[in-house]
């Protein structure tokens, strides 16, 4: 028996949190860092439902081939096609472009409400509720606030005081100079 195996004398002996810990791998910490920085959730569920909706209407062309597949999914299976695309874009947009989180989110609830009635129930009820919380992540998601920076010794003293451009805007000056009300 080695000291790799599972069942070794040192690892039943030495219990959990008996060794130091160790910082994670770099691949990790930048994922976690990329995806904390982006709506992940909302953008990953728009993903999803977009897949589901997408599901059923081309599983027919595994069934009918790709000729027969407008005839045989109808109006609702193209609407289903069409719907369950503009979701995956808009899921890959959220996580690209996490400044316009709020447009993408209101793009995917309104596009998951209109998979209601336009394509199998919204994708059986599942692809809608998927998309609406989804674009509802997306929509709330808002950016951590970066911590506040000390001015140290090397800034410059204009980010230490006040600009005086609100002054000269107002006319008010704090000394006593040509442009103070009597």
């Amino acid at each position: 028996m080695t000291t790799h195996d599972a069942g070794s004398a040192l690892g039943a002996d030495a219990g959990f949190g008996s060794t130091p810990a160790e910082p994670a791998p770099l691949k990790p910490r930048r994922w976690r860092a990329w995806r904390r920085s982006r709506p992940f959730w909302g953008g990953l569920l728009l993903v999803l439902a977009g897949l589901e909706l997408l599901a059923i209407p081309l599983s027919g062309i595994l069934i009918h081939g790709a000729i027969k597949l407008v005839i045989y999914i109808g109006i609702g299976g193209v609407f289903g096609v069409l719907i369950g695309v503009l979701l995956i874009a808009a899921g890959i947009m959220l996580w690209v472009n996490p400044a316009h989180r709020a447009f993408y989110g209101i793009v995917g609830m309104t596009l998951a409400i209109a998979s209601f009635p336009a394509s199998n129930l919204g994708g059986f009820f599942l692809g809608m509720l998927l998309a609406i919380i989804g674009g509802a992540l997306g929509y709330a998601w808002t950016p951590m606030a970066a911590a506040p920076v000390a001015a140290g010794p090397d800034w410059p003293a204009s980010f230490e005081e006040p600009s005086a451009g609100l002054d000269l805007i107002t006319g008010t000056s704090g000394d006593a100079g040509p442009m103070a009300h009597p």
